[in-house]
């Protein structure tokens, strides 16, 4: 039995690639962030439901040894809500496990909002740091924003899209404003939007609460 990582679009439903496709029909269950967004998939790929199992922010490590469990006696797909599994989600978690007790596990390769946005920036980047997801709680926030200080080379943050403009906001009040950068939103999607300035100048925009990237040049 085995474990297949499966890449999933991140705002084009076209962007499904041939054998992510075929993985998903052909799997036993899937492992996914939220039940929604994997029905809305298989609907969308007229794929018939398989049965899912959710693997997220909230699962607990109990939780997470029963998918590994799970994994021992079926053939799995692992998707995200968007994008490739593994990025700023519980996904390593999962494939360590599976790892540890000889679980065969694969991957379709496909979307990723990260290689997109380097992909659009139009740099050419020999290093960056994926810092992703800034902590919530704003004192640990603040602590991170100015760790990035010590940074010389760029990085790169991945944040829920209710947090867009706060993200640009704190980055300008902590000495990042004449920074370049290029911000992705709503990648590959209807209304997606690529903005290049420096954080000052995007931090003045007007901004829709999309999923986002940032490259920030320091």
């Amino acid at each position: 039995m085995s474990l297949t990582v499966v890449s999933v679009p991140i705002g084009n439903f076209g962007d499904i690639t041939l054998r992510a496709k075929e993985t998903l029909e052909k799997v036993d269950a899937v492992i996914c962030e939220e039940i929604k967004p994997a029905s809305i998939l298989y609907k969308r790929l007229e794929i018939p439901e398989k049965e899912f199992f959710q693997l997220n922010e909230h699962s607990t490590p109990k939780e997470i040894l029963e998918l590994v469990e799970l994994c021992k006696n079926r053939n799995i797909a692992l998707i995200s809500d968007c994008g490739t599994p593994g990025f700023c989600d519980p996904g390593p978690e999962l494939v360590s496990g599976c790892v540890k007790e000889g679980i065969e596990v694969n991957v379709n390769p496909g979307a990723s909002s990260l290689m997109a946005l380097l992909s659009l920036s139009g740099i050419r980047l020999k290093r960056f740091t994926f810092v992703g997801f800034l902590p919530a709680e704003k004192t640990e926030r603040q602590k991170e924003i100015q760790k990035l200080k010590k940074l010389s080379h760029p990085f790169i943050i991945m944040d829920t899209p209710y947090r867009l403009k706060s993200t640009l906001q704190d980055l300008n009040q902590n000495d990042f404003g004449q920074c370049k950068a290029v911000l992705g939103v709503d990648l590959t999607g209807n209304s997606q939007r690529v903005a290049r300035g420096s954080i000052k100048e995007l931090a003045t925009q007007e901004w829709q609460k999309l999923p986002f990237v940032l490259l920030v040049i320091p």
